[in-house]
């Protein structure tokens, strides 16, 4: 027997799933992007700029590391 999914449902996971895909390639970016610049900027010996982009690189993979911990206690939890 086939369960009935109602509309709204699945236009929730759809919004959900683009909001999180979105948010996860952003944040992931940031963070490659922050350690990019930190590894230029110590190279080129800019410490104030290096400490700066280490922060936005760890702030980054902070939240992107966070939302896959959430993603995947999302998936586990019993509803």
């Amino acid at each position: 027997m086939f369960a009935a999914v109602e509309a709204g449902d699945i236009l929730e996971v759809i919004w959900a799933s683009l909001l999180a895909g979105v948010f996860v390639s952003i944040a992931y970016s940031c963070a490659v992007l922050g350690t990019a610049r930190w590894a230029d900027a110590r190279r080129n010996g800019h410490g104030t700029a290096a400490v700066a982009w280490a922060g936005v690189a760890l702030l980054a993979f902070a939240a992107f590391a966070a939302a896959v911990v959430f993603g995947v206690h999302t998936m586990l939890a019993k509803s």
